[in-house]
């Protein structure tokens, strides 16, 4: 039996075993015949991601069968929180599957406004995830670190997974002297570029160069641009708010020599977790430096204040005079940066994977919005019109859909388990 056919409705394969229905593409690398898909299992109605090797492909190789049977060695011994759990692989007709648990949050290459405390946070979380790799035995190198490959829930609090270890090594595997460099340019660490033996200090390079991304909204794809001739990354100007002490941490991360970096992911965890992020360094006097930090973080509060204000203001002022589109556009920027929308026009608005938990859109407009994917967990949609609303795979557990209009909305795969339908409107052939 061919494990995948042709949806009749779509261009995408529909995997009918082990019953594996495709509601869209997440990202491909079509020159190494890898496709990313967001399915749903039939059998438990969850969604899931499906990556398909397709090693029969046009500039394929069965040669990276190796690599996929690795990432699935790899992936079943593992257990964290931080990674998605390995759920299942099957053949295809020109390749292999991998299928995974699906995390409803956006990766870092992504484009996001974060504060630096927040970067601070994603850091910690990141080394805590490479500490787990490396109490391994033997150790795991992810060696593929970078904004694409993490992926980060925002509310109610910071949540970060790591993703794609279809290039990590167990320590006791071959690590050099291969024909050709994998990883990607910019973030891969002198040691890998040149096809010399990693350590556990290699990923840590690829993190720091992921945080200077963050920390100065640099493209993935433009971070060659901050490289010098000696492979190291010049970026203090472009950060002057930031510590001297964060500054030394970030740039001892990147260390060109391996050894002037930090040996290992719990050495740099136990260094930076006193640091301040922002402030001045600590020749400074403890009441000086105090007063410096209190008098920024004010300013810092007052701009977000004044930034909000003028926001809501601006929204206020778009939705009484600018024309549907924009109405709905700034419906969807004061949901970003507030979480709340109750009332909001966002008539087929695109919020596609977005992290919208707890957020309030009580008697919103959702009529034909895009809500693929997305973690509404816990939210108020009280008298909410979802008519025409796609919602597969979308994440409604504990949501508040009280006299909700749910009439012809896509609910194949959405999680509606403890959510509150009392009054609401929904579907003849919906199963919850």
């Amino acid at each position: 039996m061919n494990p995948i056919t042709k949806n009749s409705n779509s261009s995408f394969p529909e995997f009918s075993y082990p019953d594996y229905h495709i509601e869209r593409e997440l990202g491909h690398n079509r020159s190494g015949g890898r496709v990313t898909y967001l399915a749903t299992s039939t059998q438990t109605e969850q969604p899931v991601v499906i990556k398909q090797f397709q090693f029969a492909k046009v500039g394929a190789s069965w040669s990276d069968y190796d690599a996929h049977d690795r990432e699935i060695a790899l992936l079943q011994q593992l257990n964290s929180p931080s990674i998605p759990q390995y759920l299942d692989a099957f053949e295809t007709a020109d390749g292999f599957c991998l299928v995974q648990e699906y995390k409803p949050a956006p990766s870092l290459a992504v484009p996001q406004l974060f504060t630096p405390q927040d970067i601070k946070e994603i850091a910690i979380a990141l080394l805590e995830v490479l500490v787990y790799l490396q109490q391994q035995v033997p150790p795991i190198i992810h060696r593929d670190i970078k904004p694409e490959n993490i992926l980060v829930e925002r509310f109610p609090q910071i949540k970060v997974y790591l993703v794609d270890f279809g290039l990590a090594r167990m320590g006791g595997e071959e690590l050099a002297a291969s024909s050709t460099v994998k990883g990607t340019l910019g973030f891969m660490p002198p040691e890998q570029l040149f096809n010399r033996q990693l350590t556990e200090a290699s990923d840590l390079y690829s993190l720091g160069a992921t945080l200077i991304c963050l920390l100065t909204q640099t493209k993935s794809t433009e971070i060659g641009n901050l490289i010098d001739e000696t492979y190291r990354i010049n970026f203090r100007t472009l950060v002057p708010h930031l510590s001297s002490e964060f500054i030394n941490w970030l740039e001892k991360m990147m260390a060109p020599s391996l050894k002037h970096r930090f040996p290992n992911a719990a050495a740099a965890l136990e260094a930076l977790l006193p640091i301040e992020i922002i402030g001045e360094a600590k020749t400074k006097s403890s009441t000086e430096v105090a007063e410096k930090i209190n008098a920024l973080a004010t300013k810092l509060v007052l701009l977000k204040l004044s930034f909000v204000t003028m926001l809501t203001v601006g929204a206020i002022a778009a939705y009484r005079t600018a024309e549907p589109v924009g109405q709905i556009r700034n419906s969807v920027e004061q949901l970003r940066l507030t979480g709340e929308c109750s009332k909001c026009d966002l008539r087929g608005a695109d919020l596609r994977g977005l992290n919208l938990r707890t957020v309030d859109l009580s008697h919103a407009n959702l009529t034909g919005a895009d809500l693929r994917g997305t973690d509404l967990r816990s939210s108020s949609l009280e008298n909410a019109d979802l008519t025409h609303a796609n919602l597969i795979a979308t994440d409604l557990r504990g949501a508040y859909l009280k006299n909700a209009n749910l009439s012809a909305a896509k609910l194949s795969g959405a999680n509606l388990e403890s959510a509150d339908l009392r009054g609401a409107t929904i579907p003849d052939n919906f199963r919850r």
